[in-house]
């Protein structure tokens, strides 16, 4: 989800948005055990003391119904589709990036109860004012 107004435009009938500040949602991976295709069984932990989000600059483009793009976290590419990078679920990743942020558990719940579907709902407003006073530094 864009935290400041993300310009658009078309180019043909496919739709873009130029890069903007983009808050991600992230829940890293945690190893279980083990499992012989991918040597290692992964699980997820889903609550708010695991639930954490970071500012990355993201452009997205239309693929499809879907608007798409990619960003690097720890060096690591990953696609980014919809609100807060996974269609308003949380990106889960191997590794948290250094200015990841635990999400407070009352945004946490705002977001769990927010009654979005395939994106942000009725809690992306305080989400928007938390991330930006969190991550983005102020203006002169």
């Amino acid at each position: 989800m864009y935290i400041f107004t993300a310009s658009g435009y078309y180019v043909g009938t496919e739709q873009r948005c130029r890069r903007g500040a983009f808050l991600l949602l992230l829940q890293p991976r945690i190893a279980e055990g083990e499992c012989a295709d991918r040597g290692e069984r992964m699980r997820r932990e889903t609550g708010p003391s695991n639930t954490y989000a970071c500012v990355r600059k993201v452009a997205l483009q239309q693929c499809g119904h879907f608007m798409m793009g990619r960003v690097n976290l720890c060096g690591t590419w990953h696609t980014v589709s919809g609100g807060y990078g996974n269609d308003g679920l949380p990106m889960d990743i191997e590794k948290l990036p250094k200015d990841a942020k635990l999400l407070p558990a009352e945004l946490y719940e705002a977001w769990k109860h927010g009654k979005g579907w395939n994106g942000p709902g009725n809690e992306a407003r305080a989400l928007r004012q938390w991330a930006r006073e969190t991550f983005c530094a102020p203006r002169a």
